[in-house]
């Protein structure tokens, strides 16, 4: 995989050097969903906790109080800034950044002889530098085109737990996640692959949308002490899937590298 991005990007120079062509700056936004699918699960065994402590609680007379569950952490906004050099008019190869956020919350308390409080916090976040190139097929004003590349992700997750249960609880709970503060990073590689539709409404100015299919998985995260994150406590370290699908909204700015072209294109 390392040795494809680094072919890409001897392409991409050598291409540079070889054509007098344009280069192309695009920015963009728009919604994505990764698989996420331990995280996800982690989250369900806060939620079961919680959803039967509220039904516990509910019949208790010495105690009150009602905590949400949790929602899925998958979906979330992308944003993304690219640079792309166009050889010829049906080809761009480039490169792409993107940043991905989404995040999981939930908190409330039970009134007993104390206060006992849950507050559940996870926050993800991923960076995804992209090398590939675009490749138009149509183009009647509508111009389509197919998308590759590879990848290289950058993922984080920051943790804030907290999980008081009442002193009234009638019995010991076994496999209580593990409560904490804390920060676990990863990476991986992957690919990318999609379509891409796009209008040009200016000779230098075009805006289009992308939906592009992501396939990555990163193994484990791990803290600033190399432990992996074991968010459930079960014991067995959470991987990150990223596959999924982003739909990106961009405009781009064209500008000619021709030897008589005038920059940004007229």
């Amino acid at each position: 995989m390392k040795g494809l991005a680094t072919a890409l990007l001897v392409v991409l120079v050598a291409g540079c050097g070889g054509f007098a062509g344009s280069l192309e700056m695009s920015f963009g936004a728009g919604p994505s969903a990764a698989s996420l699918t331990a995280l996800d699960e982690a989250i369900g065994v806060f939620n079961a906790l919680i959803l039967h402590l509220n039904e516990t609680f509910s019949v208790h007379p010495d105690v009150s109080g009602v905590v949400p569950p949790m929602n899925a952490i998958g979906s979330a906004l992308t944003l993304s800034a690219g640079e792309s050099y166009r050889p010829l008019d049906w080809l761009a190869i480039g490169a792409n950044i993107e940043y991905t956020r989404s995040e999981s919350s939930t908190s409330g308390f039970y009134q007993g002889a104390e206060i006992s409080e849950i507050d559940l916090d996870l926050d993800f976040h991923a960076i995804g530098l992209t090398l590939g190139a675009r490749a138009t097929f149509l183009d009647v004003g509508l111009r389509l085109s197919a998308i590759g590349g590879v990848g290289w992700y950058h993922t984080i997750l920051d943790r804030d737990i907290t999980l008081q249960i009442p002193a009234e609880y009638p019995d010991a709970i076994a496999g209580i996640p593990p409560e904490g503060v804390g920060r676990a990073t990863g990476n991986t590689f992957g690919f990318e692959a999609g379509i891409g539709l796009a209008y040009p409404v200016l000779p230098w100015l075009t805006i289009g949308t992308d939906l592009v299919y992501r396939s990555a998985q990163v193994p484990l995260l791990r803290d600033a002490a190399g432990i992996p994150l074991d968010l459930d406590g079960n014991g067995i370290p959470e991987p990150v899937d990223l596959d999924g699908i982003a739909v990106r909204l961009s405009f781009s700015i064209r500008i000619d590298l021709s030897l008589d072209g005038k920059g940004v294109m007229e």
